[in-house]
């Protein structure tokens, strides 16, 4: 047993004092609080191995959620629920633990711990051929598996009961039990370990009786090392406890539930079931996390899947959640109805599994489509997610590549830089500095925004955002029925800009100041970067760079803009005239003009 330390989470001394018995004088610390018991485990160095035993229930918290706590907490420490309900294996593997059915001997004890703290994934070979052996375990030792041989299938099904592996790989031929056999008789002890058949016989009624034996893969001898590598790594990857996406599946049927549940488990999805709608919604309720797909049945008692689905679109916290229902209706009014409560698919009964399984993985997979192009926009500007969906709908009219963008554009830029941020933030914890920088961007880019600008990129504090020409701006101007020119949106974002953070300070008792500068000129706008690797979608050019220096000439809490600027907004806006400004990298000196504010700000005072 390679555990040294064990820290066991209960709420009555018999646990602890039963685990110190049966781990052979090891050290056994207790605890009543599963926040106490990952700091402790936190303290623990890693080489004393310490894996965390989980009572069913603790101070009235069920174990679902306090194995969600502890892997939150501690991701790469072991977990151990120890339950007298066999039921509870599900839930053990659900949430990425070991399971120790109480009551339990030494042996026991020293099997689930050993297990639990394995290193590398254990693949027992079972075949008569001592050739085999001496062919296909050097390749998995040398891809890193741990490798244990057995050569007939009642000694293998002794050696996995003892050394209880994650994979097993048989042949079907062999003196006692069979392979097929053998895989049957495993499956029975844990359903949820992959069994891969590997035989000279390849006829399709020997593949049948394979699969139906619960074998997870097939291969015909011989097999090539890279094949059969790859079709361990991936049985291995969905077999991985929590891997996968959460499934509540929800009918009365026994069997429905049981059918659709396994075919799913062996996808490699952590799976929970229910009886009716009612049951769905305790479940969900009760459950540390929310699924991430929900199947159920229309005609079920208490509540139907019809009216589930619209419990679940009327709760704020659950509406997101995709539903796919399995039913036997299929009128016209039946999908209309299922449309208008928000189903997001249906499968029509009698169906196959193979059909369930992939209309879950498409569900799913558009799902996280849709959350990771949801996340990107928050990481990329408006412009450049444009151009990534111009560069998407290219590579689906069969383009393999677009063609790289530049093209020349009128545009005003802003930059806007915190006054000594710097020597600022040198006196701060790095956390503090990336708070402060979010709450001040959660006031100042909405204001951007609201005036059409596209907000390019941050540098640091800095914020660098373009307007283009009024066809462009989503705001129209009230009095002419026309959009506002891009000139005059900058200023009048940069002049609230600089209201805003005065009521920030008085807000938040800060004495923060912000210079902004504002150019307009010729730009070119295009991809910009690697074909290859990375690229942006922005803007370059000597007007850009005159932006910059405008910023950095500004006085504290002003706006700065060029001449250029000024003639576009002259008839819009108060200035104080700057003559002979020198700027950085500019030959001759140019006006500026310092903005004090707009004309119709000035008639309303």
């Amino acid at each position: 047993m390679t555990a040294t330390r064990v820290l066991v989470l209960s709420s009555d001394r018999l646990l602890p004092e039963f685990l110190r018995r049966g781990a052979g004088g090891l050290r056994v610390d207790a605890f009543t609080d599963a926040a106490a018991c990952a700091k402790g485990a936190i303290a623990i160095d890693a080489s004393d191995h310490p894996v965390i035993v989980v009572a069913r229930r603790v101070a009235g918290r069920e174990a679902s959620e306090l194995l969600g706590e502890l892997r939150a907490a501690v991701p790469t420490v072991p977990l151990v629920l120890a339950s007298p309900d066999d039921a509870d294996r599900t839930l053990a593997r659900n949430e990425r633990a070991a399971y120790l059915h109480v009551p339990f001997d030494a042996g026991e004890l020293a099997q689930v711990l050993g297990v639990a703290t394995r290193a590398r994934k254990l693949v027992l070979v079972v075949d008569d051929s001592f050739l085999i052996h001496r062919h296909t375990v050097p390749i998995l030792e040398e891809a890193g598996y741990e490798v244990v041989s057995s050569y007939d299938g009642d000694a293998a099904l002794l050696v996995a009961d003892e050394r209880r592996p994650d994979l097993v790989i048989t042949d079907v031929e062999m003196p006692g039990r069979n392979g097929y056999e053998l895989c049957a008789a495993l499956k029975v002890k844990d359903p949820h370990r992959p069994v891969v058949i590997c035989s000279s016989l390849g006829d399709p009624h020997d593949l049948e009786k394979g699969f139906d034996a619960g074998a997870d893969d097939y291969l015909v001898k011989p097999a090539a090392p890279d094949e059969l590598l790859s079709r361990i790594k991936a049985l291995l990857v969905t077999a991985e406890p929590g891997a996968r996406e959460r499934i509540l599946v929800v009918d009365d049927s026994p069997a429905i539930r049981h059918l659709v549940a396994d075919a799913l488990v062996r996808q490699g999805f952590a799976v929970s079931t229910a009886e009716d709608g009612c049951a769905a919604l305790d479940a969900i309720d009760a459950g540390p996390r929310r699924p991430d797909l929900v199947i159920t049945d229309y005609d079920m008692p208490r509540m139907s899947g019809f009216e589930l689905v619209h419990a679940l679109r009327r709760d704020a916290a659950l509406r997101e959640i995709p539903v796919m229902m399995l039913t036997a209706r299929d009128t016209r009014r039946d999908q209309a109805q299922m449309r208008s409560v928000g189903l997001t698919a249906y499968l029509v009964k009698p169906f196959s599994v193979d059909k369930c399984v992939a209309m879950v993985e498409r569900i799913l997979a558009e799902r996280r489509l849709l959350a990771y192009k949801e996340a990107s926009r928050l990481y990329i500007s408006d412009g450049a997610a444009r151009a990534a969906e111009a560069a998407a709908d290219a590579h689906g009219e069969g383009r393999a590549e677009i063609e790289t963008r530049a093209e020349e554009r009128e545009v005003a830029v802003l930059f806007s830089d915190i006054c000594g941020f710097t020597n600022m933030s040198s006196r701060m914890a790095p956390k503090d500095v990336v708070g402060l920088l979010n709450e001040f961007f959660d006031v100042m880019c909405p204001i951007l925004r609201d005036e059409g600008g596209d907000i390019d990129k941050f540098i640091g504090d800095a914020i660098m955002a373009i307007f283009e020409s009024p066809k462009e701006s989503p705001r129209a101007d009230a009095a002419s029925g026309e959009r506002d020119p891009a000139a005059l949106r900058a200023v009048r974002a940069a002049l609230h800009m600089q209201q805003a953070l005065m009521f920030w300070n008085r807000d938040t008792g800060r004495d923060l100041w912000m210079r902004i500068g504002i150019n307009c000129g010729a730009v070119v706008r295009g991809d910009i970067g690697s074909r290859h690797v990375r690229r942006d979608f922005t803007v370059i050019g000597d007007a850009v760079n005159r932006a910059q220096r405008f910023e950095a000439n500004a006085p504290r809490g002003g706006v700065l803009i060029g001449a250029r600027t000024y003639e576009l907004v002259k008839d819009r806006v108060r200035v104080e005239e700057i003559e002979g400004l020198k700027l950085k990298g500019v030959d001759e000196p140019v006006r500026a003009y310092v903005v004090l504010g707009l004309v119709e700000e000035a008639r309303i005072s």
